[in-house]
């Protein structure tokens, strides 16, 4: 098990979780920008996140997915470079919240299954 984050796999992310009741992402104002700080340490990294990902999910409750391609105007908008854009998404991918298909940017509930998966085998291992 990899013990620092430059250790971790390819395709990996590492998540903060916190264990103060008061930290609960549901007890925030904002749960989706609870979420990205506990993924991405820069201030507007996590902003950045925020509003990929609910542009993910609202582009696809429209029916019109957000291409790969539109890349371009993201970094246009923020104003950073491509590798940055792409270590970002990356990073997104690596939690299991955003996937791709066939060219488009799809929300993911690996990230909620794997959460699952890791809550169910803890409450097995506790008596």
């Amino acid at each position: 098990m990899p013990r620092k984050a430059k250790e971790a796999r390819k395709g990996t992310t590492t998540i903060l979780i916190k264990k103060r009741k008061k930290d609960r992402i549901t007890l925030s104002r904002d749960p989706m920008l609870e979420l990205c700080k506990r993924i991405f340490r820069s201030r507007k990294n996590t902003k950045r996140a925020k509003e990929l990902l609910n542009d993910i999910i609202d582009r696809k409750e429209e029916g019109n997915p957000i291409k790969t391609q539109e890349w371009k105007d993201y970094i246009e908008k923020w104003d950073i470079s491509r590798s940055s854009f792409y270590n970002m998404r990356n990073q997104l991918i690596g939690a299991g919240l955003i996937e791709l298909r066939k060219g488009e940017y799809h929300p993911s509930k690996q990230f909620s299954n794997d959460l699952t998966d890791m809550a169910e085998w803890w409450e097995t291992q506790v008596p």
